[in-house]
């Protein structure tokens, strides 16, 4: 067992070799305001508390005071590493008890570098090389792209830069900041950004794409051309920045309109969201056309996608009515649901879906009944067929409740005596 007296020395001579290096490495002398050291201030920022944002206002006073010293020291903590040497002190520090020392991170220093150049914002702007050094840096590289955001247009030109990087992380994060900076000369870069291999940065792109609703010149097309890319999720997320451009992204219709025919029924949905928002009217005009098409595979897909309109959707609703006495099962349950979210013309609506109450198939009775839920007060000429219609799939627990919640919304007091019972 080694001796106390041994393993004082030891620690010691580390910490003496400690600090040597540190006065050979240490460049300009740490400042200080109110007796406190520029470190000391920033570590005040770690970690939230119901006095975050006092601390943070008297830290950024601090650095303000601490001017011109303070980014020239910031800037040495970015450039943090630690060495070889320091690694293995702190190995054998950590192994014993008798005295505790701190001996730093340079990860930590870095982070705490950013924080104040975030807080400096412009004023910070000489530490820019700095901090474009570690936007590759896996643990803090998301923390510099938001560091050269708040520091301002300056900035912007690493950013625009950091699209090519091999980095892909790196250019997801530099696409969604250009897009929150809204520097109109980042635009044709997050145009190309569309294309990029990565499927995070492209999507960041089109939604930084989407900021700039002032210039759909050039950035409708651009996006226009994305809704015919394989993946349907990228389709979606460009279809959405779209209708950032209202109606002048009414170019945008056909391949929308191919979106609402697909396959994937949330791609249609969402399809039918951005044409709203784009041009209801018109959107309308469309759809309620495709709702009479031969091909019954875009006369499902519209019908369902018809429930994205919402309460806006109501010209469509006599179309949606023809569609429930359609004979295709698929056409009138999705035509029922387009119904129960539009909620709209009582009197027609609620008519033709009691209709269906008695459709041989079952699919199609549950989902009219949960589509005459939605009308509540105004479906009470159903509540016998629903009663009827809960009483035989009794024991289909996942029907009767759909049923159940129906006819709790449509006559409270006939649920709650079933209830009773």
């Amino acid at each position: 067992m080694k001796k106390p007296w041994r393993i004082a020395g030891a620690v010691l001579a580390a910490t003496l070799i400690m600090a040597t290096i540190v006065v050979a490495v240490s460049g300009p002398r740490e400042p200080e305001y109110e007796g406190r050291k520029l470190t000391r201030w920033l570590e005040d920022l770690h970690g939230p508390s119901p006095s975050w944002e006092q601390r943070e206002t008297n830290t950024l006073i601090a650095l303000q005071q601490m001017a011109p010293h303070a980014v020239p020291y910031l800037r040495k903590m970015l450039l943090a590493k630690d060495s070889a040497l320091k690694k293995k002190c702190s190995e054998l520090l950590s192994r014993q008890r008798l005295v505790n020392f701190d001996l730093g991170d340079a990860h930590l220093r870095r982070s705490d570098a950013l924080r104040g150049l975030r807080l400096l914002g412009a004023d910070g702007k000489a530490a820019i090389p700095e901090v474009a050094i570690l936007l590759d840096d896996p643990a803090l590289g998301r923390e510099a792209a938001y560091t050269l955001h708040r520091i301002g247009p300056e900035a912007v030109p690493v950013l625009q830069q950091a699209l090519q990087r091999t980095n892909s992380r790196a250019r997801g994060d530099a696409a969604g900041l250009l897009g929150l900076s809204r520097e109109q000369g980042s635009i044709p870069d997050l145009i190309k950004a569309l294309k990029d291999r990565d499927f995070i940065t492209r999507s960041k792109a089109a939604r930084a794409l989407s900021r700039f609703p002032e210039h759909p010149e050039a950035i409708v097309p651009a996006l226009i051309g994305c809704l015919e890319d394989p993946d349907d999720t990228f389709r979606m997320n460009c279809a959405r920045a779209l209708a950032a451009f209202g109606t002048n992204a009414g170019p945008a219709f056909p391949a929308l309109l191919r979106m609402v025919a697909s396959t994937n029924y949330q791609e249609g949905t969402t399809a039918v969201a951005v044409m709203m928002k784009i041009d209801s009217e018109g959107a309308l005009t469309d759809l309620i056309k495709n709702l009479t098409v031969e091909d019954i595979e875009v006369r499902r897909r519209t019908a369902w996608a018809l429930m994205a309109a919402k309460k806006k959707g109501k010209p469509a609703v006599p179309a949606l009515v023809e569609c429930l006495k359609y004979p295709d099962g698929k056409l009138k349950q999705n035509a029922a649901v387009a119904l129960r979210e539009i909620a709209q013309e009582p009197d027609m609506v609620v008519p033709a879906l009691m209709d269906n109450l008695n459709d041989p198939d079952l699919k199609v009775r549950s989902v009219t009944a949960i589509a005459l839920g939605s009308f509540g007060e105004q479906a009470k000429p159903a509540v016998p067929m629903l009663l009827k219609l809960l009483q035989q799939n009794r024991d289909d627990e996942l029907t009767a409740g759909g049923i159940y919640d129906a006819l709790a919304k449509i006559d409270p007091e006939a649920a709650a005596k079933l209830t009773a019972k």
